[in-house]
């Protein structure tokens, strides 16, 4: 039997020449060759879950040479140059206003009294008629980022510097929670997550530290670092915010106060914008579908904003349910809410799944790792739009996103569920994994 070792290092491997080959080609989304190279990272990551989900104690050298492939999976993609119509040109601008004393929230880079804020990186960005949707904890990044470095590849290497430190808190976590640290690679592997952030670099991936740390900090009850880290996560996009239940009762009235004056500081300085409470949510919730079929099943039957609340509620009784039966400590209690939450929403674009995966590392969230994978057909949309301008999936893409999904819902179900063999001799206990 060959060695994990070999498996590991055959599909490191592989996955590094995928990456390799994404970046020189400069493949664009949704293309054919981006289907195959991304479809060759995620069979490698697979395998190596296969072979890692097994392992028991961690071997050093092994473990860290893992964690040397997912970072040499991010290097050359974070140095492919940022395209005119990425996120990240709008994150640049957002941040260079605030520097000259402007809120983002009340302007928008098409103004023509604006036009001495732009560079030729942003002149040319597709939201420049929108109002910024990004809340101020990532509005405070942005401009963090534009102090120390105004380029969107300053960006890009930001947030893959978020992603790496991410990959550090969920190893200290899952040895906080004594699961195995191997697990570590469900994240730092995950294609979806490289993919997402190193090529396309997306603020969700600060969003995914901050609540990374939180469950860390809440593990090792540093209850005010806990606090301060979910605040942090819920204004950098308001997704976690159903993972409320998680903390009542396990943080005190003190820090509850900290984290209600932290969220008050953050958002003095926009106090001028509207709707900077919700980042605006609103906006989307009332005008923007993509990759949300529940959603539009909700909205024929009530109006989009009761649609819209339906999922938080749905989300946050996920969570106080989590919390019930299951604990805080348990990944599954932290990712399955915000899935839930997010299965309800109006948008689902591949990104918004980041906040979940650094906790994707049980039996039980296996039917959120397979999303991860399946939602990877839903990029043929940038592609298809190039000729109609239409931003819908079709309706095969939609169909075996969510059929893989409860697929492996049904089969974990089962298994769970299925009688366990008795042991031959034994009446007193039965025999199981």
């Amino acid at each position: 039997m060959r060695s994990p070792a070999v498996f590991l290092t055959g599909a490191g491997l592989v996955y590094l020449a995928a990456m390799v080959a994404l970046a020189i080609m400069r493949t664009p989304l949704g293309t054919p060759m981006y289907f195959w190279l991304e479809g060759v990272a995620a069979a490698a990551y697979l395998v190596a879950l296969a072979h890692v989900w097994r392992l028991g104690d961690v071997r050093r050298g092994l473990f860290f040479s893992a964690l040397a492939f997912a970072v040499l999976f991010r290097a050359p993609l974070a140095m492919t140059p940022v395209e005119p119509d990425n996120d990240m040109i709008r994150y640049l601008w957002d941040g260079r206003v605030q520097s000259l004393g402007i809120n983002p929230y009340l302007v928008h880079p098409a103004d023509p009294e604006l036009a001495w804020t732009h560079t030729p990186e942003t002149r040319q960005m597709p939201s420049a008629r929108q109002k910024t949707p990004y809340p101020p904890a990532a509005q405070l990044f942005f401009r963090l980022v534009v102090t120390a470095h105004d380029s969107a590849r300053a960006m890009k290497l930001a947030l893959v510097a978020c992603d790496l430190m991410t990959i550090l808190v969920v190893w200290l976590w899952l040895r906080s929670i004594k699961r195995s640290e191997w697990l570590t690679l469900a994240y730092a592997w995950n294609p979806l997550v490289v993919i997402e952030v190193a090529y396309s670099g997306h603020i969700d991936a600060l969003g995914a530290l901050w609540i990374a740390a939180a469950a860390y900090w809440l593990a090792r009850r540093r209850t005010a670092l806990a606090t301060i880290a979910f605040v942090f996560a819920v204004a950098t996009k308001i997704l976690p915010v159903v993972l409320i239940p998680l903390l009542w009762r396990r943080i005190s009235r003190r820090d509850a106060v900290l984290g209600v004056a932290l969220l008050v500081l953050l958002y003095l300085p926009f106090s001028g914008g509207p709707q900077i409470a919700l980042g605006g949510v609103t906006r989307v919730v009332e005008h923007i579908r993509f990759n949300g079929p529940i959603f539009q099943a909700m909205r024929a039957m009530f109006n989009p904003i009761i649609a819209g609340a339906t999922a938080v509620v749905l989300g946050l009784l996920a969570a106080a349910w989590c919390r019930w039966k299951l604990g805080d400590t348990q990944p599954a209690s932290w990712a399955w809410p915000m899935a839930i939450a997010l299965l309800c929403a109006p948008v689902v674009y591949p990104w918004y799944l980041l906040y979940m995966t650094p906790f994707l590392v049980t039996a039980g969230t296996l039917p959120l790792t397979a999303w991860t994978i399946s939602v990877i057909p839903v990029y043929r949309v940038w592609q298809t739009s190039r000729g109609d301008g239409k931003w819908v999936v079709p309706w095969e893409i939609l169909a075996l996103e969510f059929a893989v999904v409860f697929a492996v819902l049904a089969a974990v179900a089962w298994r769970r569920c299925r009688p366990l063999p008795r042991v031959r001799g034994r009446t007193d206990e039965v025999a199981g994994p």
